[in-house]
């Protein structure tokens, strides 16, 4: 239809004034003042640039070409003219943008062949789906509808056509033409304009395709893994994160058109419900992905608050997208803008969290917020320029499908990554845990061979006290029968003619009195080497207990009591075999200068030293001999000097005590009894067993070889360089014999099994403490 009268009337005036010269004039008043009948449609004219379009070639970017106006105007009912009168509005920036959605706008673009040949080119919009869509063509004076968006069979055959709202136009050399453009959108006024050829425009729609079906097998190859992980683990976590990428999937499918190509040409509400419902629904999914993954109510309450915030209202938004056509348009509007704030907020907020489970769980999580971080910037990047905030932003609505496989991956990669670390703490804590059984069946036979050393111990003390007892007896009957044999040898030889036999019998019932009275004394270990020590951990008891068995016959013999008691749990370190002679002999003196009453023995433990206490009942010592024998006087005193006795067996007791690295000392004495206290290093309330290379590398200047290991021992001690007080001797043999054997050739000898408070011990002084 003709609606350009005054242009028309402009050309037919100057081709009459052709033909008149002399009138020429008056046409051209005439013309300029025609043209002032219709000044906003010659400025409009003047304010759109033309496109210069070259055949077989692309159109440059259209962003600097393109003219616009915001208005309610239509076209088919409103002249060119008047539609484009007014003020026409620039597009700002690189992208194709008209600021924020919901007010119909009308755009213009120019062009003309500016080639020597006819040429076609295609018109794109890059978008399938609008509330109102139509555009038109202009070319002399005429107005042609091309696509009307709101035909569904026209949209349909479009759309499968170009995959987008598109058409095909035609110029001669040097013919121009307007595109007009009448669109309305509910989510976004973005329209990516572009003009291209034949090749070009199909070259781009393949290529989008590809990318579109690599994108989505991508996502599926995904799910499927993820469901055979959940399948094999049981891991919650796998199936949501399953969820999230079908949505991701579905609304990559969606936002490149081809749910509205295929099925929703004449539905554009029903596509804005189904964009909201994948976007949230992806938001919502990728949320409770990460609330089982990283277990957020556990580790992140806060965090996990947010989170289930964010899913509610996703789920609220999704709820209420099938009756989006009911809403008004300000709600319907709202309801859009909320489901892009879900899905911005979930964006925004996952990567923090995934930087906090990083730090808290492992840095094994690090492709978690790399890919949840990627997305987020991606997401608020589209939301910003979409939404028409900052009109000159670019945007690439195809990048979102290749950003969120991204995304898909690198969760996917960290949702590995953690049970990879997790099958590595299992193998770490199956290890120590078998270690563990190996280090308990270990100290279990260790007890049981304890066990059974320390029964096979008690039963050779008893019958050793057995023995003791019967020979003390037996040579008491033999000291018997010879001062029986004496006195009748004595009475029956007047003139002396048996006195050397006489003199011989008495001097073996001396010599055998002497050596009944001192069975059970101190004198016995006068001449004990006191330089070499045998150091064990024993328990207190294990000391007490054989006194009180060795010791209980004699004294109830005498009609004396005998009481030991243990106060509490006494762990000692020391020579075991020395102490216990110590013990003996003062016992034994307790049991001779006692009458009547009785003895006791104590052990306790004062801070980390043992404390012996023993007490008698017997006829005491007078205070100089107390004094002296605390002294450091004569080296032979007798207490009583109406008792047989070396006078040697307190001295060479504490003479011991000492070499122990402790203390003796007579704290009272009176008529009524006695008291000695022993003061003894290294007593503590538990052990604590370590290995032998626990010792060594703590040992100062000191070697510490494994007697056990004979062959090895032997070669090690032939080649050691360290002097014989600084060999110690780890065995579990702590039989005379052996005592014997290694007092010649090490300093110390360490009972087994070892524990770390040996090394505090005195004789070990020098060595490094645990």
């Amino acid at each position: 239809m003709k609606i350009d009268i005054t242009g028309y009337a402009r050309d037919s005036f100057w081709r009459m004034s052709q033909r008149f010269w002399p009138a020429r004039f008056w046409f051209v008043l005439l013309a300029i003042v025609l043209a002032g009948l219709s000044p906003s449609a010659a400025a409009a004219a003047e304010e759109i640039p033309t496109v210069a379009l070259q055949p077989g070639q692309d159109a440059p970017s259209l962003a600097p070409y393109v003219r616009y106006r915001v208005g309610d105007a239509d076209p088919l009912k409103t002249a060119p003219a008047d539609l484009l009168a007014g003020p026409l509005q620039r597009v700002t920036g690189s992208t194709i943008h008209f600021g924020p959605p919901g007010r119909k706008t009308v755009v213009a673009v120019r062009v003309r062949n500016m080639g020597e040949n006819q040429g076609s080119w295609i018109f794109t919009t890059g978008r399938g789906s609008l509330a109102y869509f139509r555009l038109y063509e202009v070319a002399n004076g005429n107005l042609d509808l091309l696509v009307d968006g709101a035909d569904p069979e026209a949209a349909g055959d479009n759309l499968q056509t170009y995959q987008a709202f598109s058409t095909e136009f035609v110029l001669d050399p040097g013919q121009e033409k307007w595109l007009l453009i009448d669109f309305l959108s509910e989510n976004s006024t973005y329209l990516p304009l572009k003009i291209n050829s034949y090749g070009t425009f199909f070259k781009e729609r393949r290529s989008n395709i590809a990318m579109v079906s690599g994108v989505v097998f991508g996502a599926v190859v995904l799910i499927l893994l993820n469901f055979l992980f959940f399948s094999i683990t049981g891991h919650r976590e796998f199936v949501w994160l399953a969820v999230a990428q079908a949505f991701f999937a579905l609304n990559t499918v969606h936002s490149e058109g081809y749910f509205t190509i295929f099925f929703l040409a004449d539905h554009p509400l029903v596509g804005v419900a189904i964009e909201d419902i994948f976007k949230c629904g992806f938001a919502a999914a990728m949320a409770q992905f990460g609330r089982s993954f990283i277990d957020t109510p556990t580790y992140f309450p806060r965090r996990d608050m947010a989170l289930r915030v964010l899913i509610g209202a996703a789920l609220l938004i999704m709820l209420l997208q099938p009756a989006l056509a009911l809403y008004p348009p300000a709600f319907r509007h709202m309801l859009h803008i909320g489901g892009w704030l879900v899905a911005i907020g979930g964006a925004l907020f996952l990567p923090f969290v995934g930087y906090a489970a990083m730090r808290r769980l492992g840095r094994q999580l690090w492709p978690l917020f790399v890919g949840w971080a990627s997305l987020a910037l991606f997401i608020v990047y589209a939301a910003i320029a979409s939404m028409g905030v900052f009109r000159w932003l670019p945007i690439n609505w195809h990048l979102a499908g290749p950003v969120g496989l991204f995304e898909s991956i690198m969760v996917t990669l960290a949702l590995g990554l953690n049970l990879k670390k997790i099958q590595q703490d299992k193998l770490v804590a199956d290890g120590n845990y078998a270690r563990s059984m190996a280090e308990r069946v270990a100290m279990s036979e260790r007890a049981a061979r304890l066990a059974e050393e320390k029964a096979f111990a008690l039963e050779t003390v008893n019958s050793q006290n057995a023995l003791l007892h019967a020979s003390g007896h037996d040579s008491k009957q033999v000291i018997l029968a010879l001062n029986t044999a004496i006195d009748v040898l004595r009475r029956g030889d007047d003139r002396g003619a048996n006195a050397d036999l006489t003199d011989m019998l008495q001097s073996s019932s001396t010599y055998l009195s002497q050596i009944v009275s001192t069975t059970m004394s101190g004198a016995n270990i006068v001449g004990s080497d006191t330089h070499f020590l045998a150091l064990s951990a024993f328990d207190g008891r294990a000391l007490v207990e054989p006194l009180q068995m060795m010791f209980k016959t004699p004294f109830a013999d005498k009609k004396l009591t005998l009481e030991t008691h243990v106060a509490g749990d006494v762990m000692m370190i020391s020579d075991k075999p020395l102490l216990m002679r110590v013990l003996t002999n003062l016992l034994s003196n307790c049991y001779k200068y006692t009458v009547s009453g009785g003895a006791s023995v104590t052990l306790s433990r004062d801070d980390d030293q043992a404390v012996i206490m023993i007490a008698d009942s017997g006829t005491g010592m007078a205070s100089d001999i107390v004094e002296t024998l605390n002294g450091d006087g004569a080296t032979r005193l007798r207490a009583n000097e109406g008792i047989d006795g070396s006078g040697s067996g307190y001295r060479s007791a504490r003479r011991l005590v000492e070499a122990l690295s402790g203390s003796l000392e007579i704290t009272h004495s009176s008529p009524e009894g006695t008291t000695l206290r022993i003061m003894l290093p290294l007593a503590c309330d538990m052990l604590t067993p370590c290995t032998a290379d626990d010792i060594q590398v703590r040992l100062d200047k000191r070697l510490l070889l494994d007697f056990d290991q004979r062959q090895a021992f032997d070669q090690a001690l032939s080649s050691a360089t360290f002097p014989r007080e600084r060999l110690i001797a780890l065995t579990y043999d702590d039989t005379t014999v052996t005592r014997g054997r290694l007092s010649d050739l090490v300093g110390v000898m360490i009972i087994k099994p070892p524990y770390r408070e040996l090394l505090q011990h005195p004789a070990l002084a020098g060595s490094e403490q645990l």
